[in-house]
């Protein structure tokens, strides 16, 4: 299933929301009365996983452009942005080894976050674009609702790598506006107007960059937390349900298809044929999943080699050292001493 053309029923977390209700309370605004008007209860933002609907959210920035007049307000929205906001997946951001290893898990479970739009990321000359992808234009609403997306990403960024980040363009679906200023001012890069889609093309080298924040003890435990929530969204998600008891069985030994078939109650000829339906294979995200944990606890040089193939179900070092040089082309003692020339995008 395109998981960037939902139907009617598809839905977003509701705390990102909290960040418009700060934003236009900033403006000296009532944002409680202003949320009503939109039809969305200003306490559920306390509710911890409250979903609204595409609808609902698509009206809460019709009413902040109506209330404000500024068609950019997206950018305050984003300036507004913490990581607790994003569920647990907010978490695994702030504990990644890298800019890489964080926009790759949000890609990995943007529907935690929305079932409306995916975030995709694509290697190209010039660096890694990270794009917004989303089904029907007119139902998705102001041209704001993306840019707090990308300005947010910006933001979250900032805290982990530092203030000096900045993308090498921004490219947004929108015509100059007479607001442009304020879009320069917060990306500090150039903006590309009327583009196909919403996106930031970043510098390899600010990806790879081992940050401060890091803790892959707590990111892959955030991860796990964003699995299975992903897993209660949609029962069907059978990729995710694997993720998921992957990344709590590997540190005891690589588990058997036959052995995941039982976790999820289905027979090992059904796993495989609704693996194939999804486009992928057992093997396949065996493999995936051992290489992601391998390079998590590798950049962050808490483990020894050994330690982190035990991790990630191996019984033998070897056995990793042949695996790692299959996925990386070079040995994890490579790896380790030349974290910056790892790739920004998944496979």
């Amino acid at each position: 299933m395109d998981r960037s053309r939902p139907g009617a029923g598809a839905t977003a977390l509701l705390s990102p929301a909290l960040n418009l209700h700060r934003a236009l309370a900033a403006r000296g605004l009532d944002a409680d009365a202003l949320f009503r008007r939109a039809g969305c209860d200003p306490a559920l933002l306390r509710v911890q996983e409250a979903r609204v609907t595409n609808r609902a959210v698509r009206r809460l920035f019709e009413v902040a452009e109506e209330a404000t007049g500024d068609p950019c307000i997206g950018i305050d929205v984003g300036a507004q942005f913490r990581g607790v906001a994003m569920h647990a997946l907010g978490h695994a951001w702030l504990a990644s080894a890298t800019l890489a290893e964080a926009l790759r898990r949000v890609a990995r479970y943007t529907r935690v976050l929305s079932e409306f739009w995916k975030a995709r990321l694509e290697e190209e000359p010039a660096g890694v674009r990270f794009t917004i992808a989303y089904g029907d234009r007119d139902a998705y609403g102001p041209l704001s609702r993306h840019d707090a997306v990308l300005a947010a990403t910006v933001k979250l960024a900032r805290i982990t790598y530092g203030e000096a980040f900045a993308p090498v363009e921004v490219a947004v679906e929108r015509e100059r506006p007479a607001c442009a200023r304020r879009f320069e001012q917060w990306f500090r890069a150039p903006i590309a107007w009327g583009a196909a889609a919403p996106s930031l093309l970043l510098r390899r080298e600010d990806l790879a960059l081992p940050l401060a924040t890091a803790n892959p003890g707590v990111a892959v435990a955030a991860e796990r937390i964003a699995a299975d929530y992903a897993v209660r969204l949609d029962r069907d998600d059978v990729r995710a349900r694997v993720k998921r008891e992957l990344l709590g069985m590997l540190p005891s030994g690589a588990p058997s298809q036959a052995r995941i078939a039982r976790e999820l109650a289905l027979s090992p000829r059904t796993l495989h044929r609704r693996l194939a339906d999804a486009g992928t294979s057992f093997v396949e995200l065996l493999d995936e999943t051992r290489r992601d944990l391998a390079l998590e606890y590798l950049r962050r040089g808490d483990y020894a080699v050994g330690e982190v193939a035990y991790l990630v179900g191996f019984a033998e070092t070897s056995s990793f050292n042949r695996a790692f040089r299959r996925w990386t082309g070079g040995s994890p003692s490579e790896f380790r001493r030349a974290p910056a020339g790892t790739s920004a995008a998944d496979p």
